[in-house]
């Protein structure tokens, strides 16, 4: 067992913790902030950290953003801590347009254009539904940021009708590292651009090899285009008001486990 697995197992007399995971730190930093913690962790490159949240022995963590980062990260993670269960928090894209900026949606399925991804836990999505008033959505996890109207359109014209969905980088590679372990998953998702919105900036223009945004050619951008300031600094409300929006479901549907 690695010093961290050895370090969990004595936080808690209760062995696997839950691992609460998202691409960027700003998505999940309210649950880290709430987070009692008794250790400051870098798993694979990834800043963590081992407390109790609620009472509930937790790992919080950020992979970076990209399918390919979150891929690497939770592997790396679930490599040095034995865990019970996982939960991502992050924000999407809608693609359904009843679907408003701030909903949090959960994952009834997870799709992507490669293989089948393994299906959420059951249970944990039931409780989603009951305790925190998520929305059952697919979430479809595309290699690109869909930024016009058109695109999401497009998107949700391939997918079955009926389901609410909503679009992001990473939800698949998430699934897929939590179906590697045998471990239960569930994805909560806030919605920071609904599907009649045009997203401020080709964000696509400054993605990494990983697949993630460079945020400081995004900087520079800005210097060049000071009109991107104002679009972009809303944009950035929406992400602070999804992540507020997402411990309080993720706490929610934590609280209701001895239920």
């Amino acid at each position: 067992m690695s010093s961290i697995g050895a370090a969990v197992r004595a936080q808690s007399a209760v062995p696997g913790p839950v691992l609460l995971i998202s691409a960027l730190a700003e998505e999940i930093a309210p649950l880290r902030r709430a987070l009692v913690t008794a250790r400051r962790l870098r798993i694979g490159g990834c800043p963590a950290a081992l407390g109790r949240l609620d009472g509930i022995p937790a790992v919080v963590a950020s992979t970076g953003d990209g399918a390919a980062r979150a891929a690497r990260g939770v592997r790396a993670i679930l490599d040095a801590v034995p865990v019970s269960r996982i939960l991502v928090v992050g924000l999407a894209g809608g693609l359904t347009p009843h679907l408003s900026a701030g909903r949090v949606v959960v994952s009834r399925a997870v799709t992507d254009s490669g293989a089948t991804v393994p299906a959420p836990d059951a249970p944990w999505l039931a409780r989603a539904v009951r305790d925190a008033a998520a929305t059952p959505a697919t979430l479809v996890t595309v290699p690109r940021i869909l930024v016009t109207p058109s695109a999401k359109a497009r998107a949700l014209a391939a997918l079955p009708p009926g389901d609410a969905a909503a679009v992001d980088l990473e939800s698949a590679a998430f699934a897929r590292g939590a179906a590697e372990r045998g471990i239960p998953y569930l994805i909560l998702r806030s919605i920071s651009d609904t599907a009649e919105e045009t997203l401020p900036l080709d964000f696509n223009a400054f993605l990494d090899s990983d697949g993630g945004v460079d945020r400081r050619r995004v900087a520079l951008a800005v210097l060049r285009r000071p009109s991107l300031i104002a679009p972009l600094w809303s944009l950035r409300g929406r992400m602070s008001l999804g992540a507020s929006n997402l411990a309080r479901a993720a706490r929610a549907i934590l609280a209701g486990g001895a239920r």
